[in-house]
């Protein structure tokens, strides 16, 4: 069996198993987004049982498989076994095959490139060669006893290093051996999968997984939410079936420290004084509760809940509906400001690139999670992305960078037009947001 054919399996036995209940498409936060909240959730059902039988399902079930936002809030709705984000998912993947056909390889690798090009970018303006290898090592490092932990953080991670240079300090305080597995060379096999190429996708995902048992560590994890889900749900039941080997498995970044809570305690020397909410994502739930429970180990934390919806896995998954996604931003920023913290702390990578330069237009700090533990620990790490980020005009943010143009002998107008696409491309707040604002929904 190859993974292509794993996947047609595990396509059939979900729709055998659904059974068109509807109770899954009622508890998705997007239907209302989407505008097909009013519509027979059987119907839309039977409409993607007929997408992952190969059929061409309807246009209301076409446009949710599509729009997903992998929130997993869907996930305790259904009675029968049946994994709704993965039914999603899944049922995508064969609208997309079906529509593109032969086109289906070509696009995944276009996706891919653009990806693995925005990536090696914008990591170069921020980095020196040194750091970046050090971030992104193109080889292995011979060990004669294997690291406690192999970290493997997928790509988009390197557009914000200092997140990442924060989580090897960390691990270094604990005393934990690692390596490093990640950048392009180490692909989850996600954008391969979204353009409807599963064999592309397989041998992506399965070759970085290869990658990762190679390394021999003791545990395995991850930091990229997008690459979890994509090995939690693709790759790793894929390769169950291909196999029979169930000893692999990846445990994300929080939930590693937060095993090692009190281990952590004592390095959290210096007093935070920052009320803090979180700007949360509901898809891995276990994160945002390991997040809580370290945060509030740290001496001077206060965490505060802001009452409005949670959706998507990370902020870039809510881009199929941009107006939705700016009044959950504009709602956060208004809650966070009406609290009075001093702190949004996001939790990932992408929501981080998205709400970080905002902060010149609230009345308080947006950082990452993890600047919040460093600061704790004695740690620091510049977040570069942000200040280039802030500077708004283009032209500013390449003469900052120049000198890394010139040290890794890139293009300044493909800088340029990469700035233009990814560091710029978050709409400003509509409305004040430095002071507490009543809600539309009042």
């Amino acid at each position: 069996m190859d993974f292509s054919d794993a996947l047609d399996l595990r396509m059939e036995q979900m729709a055998s198993a659904c059974t068109t209940c509807g109770k899954c498409f009622n508890a998705c936060p997007m239907t209302d987004a989407i505008g097909i909240a009013g519509t027979d959730p059987k119907s839309v059902l039977n409409g993607m049982v007929d997408l992952l039988r190969g059929g061409a399902g309807t246009e209301e079930a076409v446009l949710w498989a599509s729009s997903c936002s992998s929130s997993g809030l869907c996930a305790d709705a259904c009675d029968y076994g049946v994994d709704p984000r993965m039914l999603v998912r899944l049922a995508n993947y064969g609208y997309v095959r079906r529509r593109d056909q032969g086109a289906v390889k070509a696009n995944a690798m276009k996706s891919f490139r653009s990806m693995a090009k925005t990536v090696r970018v914008v990591s170069r303006l921020q980095l020196p060669a040194s750091e970046v290898d050090r971030l992104q090592p193109v080889s292995r490092t011979t060990r004669s006893v294997p690291p406690d932990v192999a970290l493997y953080t997928g790509c988009n991670i390197h557009k914000t290093p200092h997140i990442l240079v924060l989580c090897l300090e960390v691990l270094e305080q604990l005393g934990a051996s690692y390596e490093v597995i990640g950048g392009t060379s180490a692909c989850c096999g996600i954008n391969q999968f979204r353009a409807g190429d599963g064999e592309t996708s397989g041998r992506a995902g399965l070759g970085t997984l290869k990658q990762i048992q190679a390394i021999g560590a003791t545990t395995k994890v991850s930091w990229c939410p997008s690459c979890q889900s994509q090995f939690d749900e693709i790759i790793i039941p894929n390769y169950k079936m291909m196999t029979d080997d169930t000893s692999f498995d990846l445990t994300p970044f929080y939930v590693y420290l937060e095993s090692r809570l009190e281990e952590l305690r004592p390095l959290f020397k210096n007093t935070v004084n920052k009320t803090v909410a979180l700007n949360e994502r509901p898809g891995l739930p276990e994160v945002t509760t390991a997040v809580k429970r370290i945060l509030g180990a740290i001496p001077g934390v206060e965490l505060v809940e802001l009452d409005v919806a949670r959706v998507g896995l990370m902020s870039n998954y809510l881009t199929v509906t941009p107006r939705f996604k700016e009044q959950l931003r504009e709602d956060e920023f208004r809650a966070a400001a009406a609290a009075g913290v001093t702190t949004l702390a996001t939790v990932f990578h992408a929501c981080h690139r998205e709400l970080c330069h905002f902060e010149k237009d609230v009345s308080f700090e947006i950082i990452n999670v993890m600047e919040i533990i460093g600061q704790s620990m004695g740690l620091h790490a510049e977040d570069i992305y942000k200040r280039l980020k802030m500077m708004d005009e283009v032209d500013l943010m390449i003469s900052e960078c120049a000198d890394l143009i010139a040290h890794h002998g890139l293009d300044p107008e493909e800088a340029r037009d990469i700035l233009l696409a990814d560091q710029l491309a978050a709409k400003p707040v509509q409305g004040a947001v430095t002071e507490p604002a009543v809600s539309q929904h009042s």
